[in-house]
């Protein structure tokens, strides 16, 4: 059985003491992974559980309710708006919160003197939260001033030849992981801190605002997420 894992930092708690077989990947790829069956299950944004038709076990995801500092809108000194290719969910928030159009761009190089605004996800973003680079919006903060709910980035899927009994054992592995981790962060937390070179305040802060156990508002806020956002129904396990 392997297991696909964001490639973020915010997926460290998830798999920090598990003995779980994973592969790494990008948003964009984590789906595709887990429809061709070269993983058994795992973690992909909701936009792509949604677009194909991935059944999600609704017990643990990646969510903020409120600032996730992860995903923000920096400030640029051009014009129009910008977003790295790896994000699809904080892109489309931001379309409907603030009703912006994004461009798409590879690495941002050059981007910050081309755009007013530049939306950065993932360890990236938390580099430049760490250096204090200017900020339009935090993605996590507008959408729950707007809507009241948490926002769902990503969705524990499941391929559809999954075995059910291994997807369940998979799930109760990341949430013993997560469990270890609250019981005693500092050590990951330190780490993190090392291997990204920013300091340990902000990753504790990073760590207490990006959240894993479902609960039933998360679950209503996801249903109403995927309306919102005009995306497929998503099958609950």
């Amino acid at each position: 059985m392997k297991v696909v894992r964001l490639k973020y930092s915010h997926s460290e708690p998830l798999f920090y003491k598990s003995s779980l077989k994973t592969v790494e990947a990008s948003n964009l790829e984590s789906a595709r992974l887990i429809l061709s069956g070269d993983v058994c299950c795992g973690f992909t944004p909701v936009t792509l559980a949604a677009e194909y038709g991935l059944p999600v076990v609704a017990r643990v995801a990646i969510y903020s309710d409120g600032p996730i500092i992860s995903s923000r809108l920096f400030k640029g000194r051009g014009v129009g708006y910008a977003a790295v290719e790896d994000t699809t969910v904080s892109a489309r928030a931001l379309k409907v919160t603030l009703g912006v159009e994004l461009a798409t761009v590879k690495s941002l190089e050059g981007a910050f003197e081309k755009f007013a605004g530049v939306l950065v996800i993932g360890d990236l973003a938390l580099k430049l939260v760490d250096r204090g680079t200017p900020y339009v919006a935090d993605v996590g903060e507008v959408w729950r001033d707007k809507f009241g709910t948490p926002l769902v980035y990503a969705v524990f899927a499941t391929s559809p030849r999954a075995d059910r009994r291994e997807v369940i054992q998979a799930v109760e592995a990341i949430e013993n992981s997560v469990s270890y981790f609250y019981e005693n962060p500092t050590p990951l937390v330190e780490s993190v801190a090392t291997k990204l070179s920013i300091s340990r305040n902000l990753t504790e802060q990073y760590f207490r605002v990006v959240k894993y156990f479902c609960t039933q508002r998360v679950i209503r806020g996801l249903e109403l997420q995927t309306k919102i956002m005009n995306l497929k129904d998503i099958s609950l396990l």
